[in-house]
C-alpha cells in the first residue's frame, strides 16, 4: 500500500492517554509516530476506543481531539481534529457578531436566507484560519524532499489544508 500522507510521520515511542467522551474512562496507549496532522497508536485495548475520543500525549495535559482514520490489528492511525475554526467562530460571535446576527434572526423570517452578517462572520472565520493554516504550513517548507526506501529523492508539497467541520451558525445562535 503507497503511503498516502501529507507530511512524513516521525517515528516515536511516547506514552499517552485515550479519554472516552461522555465517560471517565481512560484507556492507556502508546504513539509510535506522529506529524502535525495525526498519529499512529498501539493499545492492547483498541477494540475498545470509539471512533472519536481525545488524546493526551506524554506529560500533556491539554488533550487533543481526534477521529479514528483507520483501523489495523495492531493499531490505528488518527487524525487530530482541529477546534480553533469553532473557537474563532465562537469568539467573533460573541465579541463582534451577537447583536447583529440575533437581530437578523429575529428580523428575517424566512428560513434559508444567509444574512450579509453570517457571510462576513464566515469570511472573517475563513480568513484567519487560512493565516493559521499558511503559519502552520511554513514548519514543513524547510523539507522540501523526502528520501524513499530505495534512497531516491522525491519533491514533497506544501501539506493539503485540513477541511474543517463546525457547528452551524443557527446552533451557536440557539445556545446565545
Amino acid at each position: 500500500m503507497s503511503d498516502r500522507r501529507r507530511i512524513q510521520r516521525q517515528v516515536c515511542n511516547l506514552s499517552a492517554r485515550i479519554f472516552v467522551p461522555k465517560t471517565s474512562d481512560i484507556i492507556l496507549c502508546e504513539v509510535t509516530d506522529i506529524t502535525s496532522y495525526g498519529c499512529f497508536i498501539k493499545t492492547a485495548e483498541h477494540e475498545l476506543v470509539p471512533p472519536n475520543f481525545d488524546l493526551s500525549i506524554g506529560m500533556s495535559t491539554l488533550p487533543r481531539a481526534c477521529r479514528i482514520a483507520r483501523r489495523e490489528a495492531n493499531g490505528f492511525g488518527v487524525e487530530f481534529l482541529d477546534p480553533v475554526r469553532q473557537e474563532i467562530e465562537a469568539i467573533l460571535i460573541e465579541h463582534a457578531f451577537k447583536e447583529e446576527l440575533v437581530f437578523e434572526a429575529l428580523n428575517l423570517a424566512s428560513e434559508g436566507i444567509v444574512s450579509a452578517t453570517e457571510v462576513r462572520l464566515h469570511k472573517a472565520v475563513s480568513a484567519m484560519m487560512d493565516l493559521i493554516e499558511r503559519r502552520n504550513a511554513t514548519i514543513w517548507q524547510h523539507n522540501t524532499t523526502n528520501e524513499t526506501p530505495i534512497g531516491n529523492a522525491r519533491s514533497s508539497a506544501t501539506p493539503i489544508p485540513v477541511r474543517y467541520s463546525h457547528t452551524p451558525l443557527k446552533d451557536l445562535l440557539k445556545s446565545a
